[in-house]
């Protein structure tokens, strides 16, 4: 906690990874720095009223936080033990708040969990003069989203996951603002409204995403976005230990079906518009019925070739692009 004389106090956090630092506007009595253990300061303002604060340091590392009738006193911390923070440099590039806040929903629930492929664990970012590319993947699926932007270079960095998501929910605070990112060699900044987010970059070679991206397939079903999402997720109830949900494609829409040795099976036919060859292809229904949840608009295209090939899920638009591997159906015996 920095606190100026000109009347602001500047909050600066960080894990080693991720750091915040927030500018807000004080009555300051006398100018200083203090360092306070994070989580438990947080806790105790948040259970505060809406009585102002005040906080009080004395030259012993003890604090003092006063709010209405309650009084609490904290053990600080040595401020020359608090790391340097660098300032953010590198090629920037501005965005709608509300965009990137919806571009970071939409992508990030492709990134891995598994840290045994860190690189998987972040989302891709590509800079261009015209925009940005977001990219994730597990293996199992692929999130992307095209965004349109105006940068002065370009740049590529992995942005962990976690950060990423920390700075979509800051710009959902602020959804008519803008986010000012910016990327070095080493780091990403997320500046949004008073409040500026930094995290080291993964390193890393990213898999090369559009190589798995088609150009369309010959067999589309296009119906509604909810009619589809919750028959998944009716059919997808019984499908338990790994087992997918099967999607038959016929003329007249769609055919969905699950099966459980030990639990049960489950079927729901939704009528449709669909374009192709009659066929049969299974999905995860978690990862399915993610993809549905993450496009835009009421209607969705879902586009498939076979059993091998992945499926590709788009809304209104084709700024948004998701696709999801599918799970091979063992053949018939004899």
């Amino acid at each position: 906690m920095n606190a100026a004389e000109g009347g602001s106090l500047t909050l600066t956090t960080t894990d080693l990874e991720v750091s915040a630092q927030l500018t807000i506007d004080v009555q300051v009595q006398e100018a200083g720095k203090a360092l306070a253990p994070a989580r438990l300061l947080g806790d105790i303002v948040k259970s505060l009223g809406d009585a102002s604060v005040e906080i009080e340091a004395d030259e012993r590392s003890q604090a003092w936080v006063r709010s209405g009738a309650y009084e609490g006193n904290l053990r600080l911390l040595p401020t020359e033990d608090f790391p340097a923070l660098q300032a953010p440099s590198g090629t920037t590039v501005s965005i709608e708040a509300g965009r990137f806040a919806e571009s970071v929903s939409q992508v990030g629930r492709a990134a891995s969990k598994d840290e045994a492929r860190p690189i998987l664990t972040g989302v891709l970012l590509e800079i261009s003069r015209e925009g940005i590319t977001m990219a994730a993947t597990d293996s199992y699926r692929l999130a992307v989203r095209e965004l349109t932007a105006t940068s002065a270079g370009e740049a590529k960095a992995v942005v962990p996951e976690r950060a990423l998501s920390e700075a979509g929910r800051a710009a959902t605070a602020d959804e008519k603002g803008q986010v000012e990112l910016t990327v070095d060699e080493s780091q990403v900044s997320f500046t949004v409204g008073a409040l500026r987010l930094t995290s080291r970059l993964i390193e890393g070679e990213f898999p090369n995403f559009r190589q798995l991206l088609p150009d369309g397939y010959e067999n589309r079903l296009t119906m509604s976005r909810q009619q589809l999402m919750d028959a998944v997720k009716r059919v997808g109830l019984l499908a338990r230990d790994n087992s997918p949900v099967r999607l038959e494609f016929n003329q007249l829409g769609v055919r969905l079906a699950s099966q459980s040795p030990d639990v049960g099976q489950s079927v729901e036919a939704v009528e449709a518009q669909y374009e192709g060859d009659e066929l049969t292809v299974a999905f995860n229904p978690h990862y399915l019925g993610d993809g549905l949840a993450a496009v835009t608009g009421d209607t969705i295209r879902l586009e498939v070739r076979d059993g091998l090939k992945p499926g590709v899920v788009r809304g209104d638009n084709d700024e948004y692009t998701y696709l999801v591997m599918p799970v091979r159906i063992p053949a018939p015996v004899g």
